[in-house]
């Protein structure tokens, strides 16, 4: 599934922001260290998907009566756990750049002349983890990000990004669907309940991807529309 960029407001049709101040703090290095470890996470998890592939048709040849080749469930399965392994790590790094890459992009949007924000820096992270508000209040928090963005000077009357309902939508179904594989694979105890765990597991895999690539996006947009009102008001 391709993913095409919208064009991010132009910095002239914004009304004035307040000056910066010198507490903006240039998100170039650690927006270049996420960009590149959402890439990873991509790389993976497409990984992930072809091994479990893999893994399903090893299935079905079992569940056939196929006569499988020596070692080929241990190959599958030492594939599997090498992956899985990749994945945690991957993730695991992943989330704590983008959590800092947050923080830093609403405490910036400030610096650009963002007032009577809701959110503030650290509640734009924190509500990730708050179980059932973390299935709205995130989103409100990046919206708050993207308008502040977009817009500082009079972000109230800045419309959110299109990209942002389809972010929040692919983010909210890959952890479903990522739970529902989690808990078929647990329950799983005859090849069919395997089988139907694994397949499970590659369509998560495959929404996670284009999850993925739309925060990939997201990111690049924010960080963009940041830095053309910096340029800015480095000039005033």
């Amino acid at each position: 599934m391709s993913i095409q960029q919208t064009t991010a407001p132009a910095a002239s049709t914004s009304a004035p922001a307040s000056p910066a101040t010198t507490g903006f703090r240039d998100p170039a290095a650690l927006t270049r260290w996420l960009k590149i470890f959402l890439c990873i996470s991509i790389a993976i998890t497409g990984l992930s998907i072809v091994s479990g592939l893999l893994e399903l048709k090893l299935l079905n040849d079992m569940q056939a009566g196929t006569t499988l080749a020596p070692g080929a469930a241990d190959s599958n399965d030492l594939r599997q756990q090498i992956i899985a392994g990749g994945r945690f790590i991957s993730f695991i790094v992943t989330v704590v750049i983008f959590a800092i890459w947050i923080y830093r992009a609403n405490y910036n949007a400030r610096q650009l002349g963002a007032t009577d924000m809701q959110f503030s820096p650290g509640w734009a992270v924190g509500w990730y983890f708050i179980p059932i508000a973390n299935l709205w209040k995130p989103y409100q928090a990046m919206r708050e990000i993207w308008q502040a963005s977009a817009m500082p000077g009079s972000w109230q009357q800045q419309p959110r990004g299109p990209i942002l309902p389809l972010w929040w939508t692919f983010f909210l179904l890959s952890n479903f669907l990522g739970n529902a594989a989690f808990r078929l694979q647990l329950g799983a105890h005859t090849l069919s309940e395997h089988i139907m765990a694994g397949s499970v597991g590659v369509v998560t895999d495959a929404v996670d991807v284009v999850s993925t690539a739309i925060a990939l996006v997201l990111v690049t947009q924010i960080f963009r529309m940041q830095m053309v009102h910096r340029a800015a008001d480095a000039f005033t």
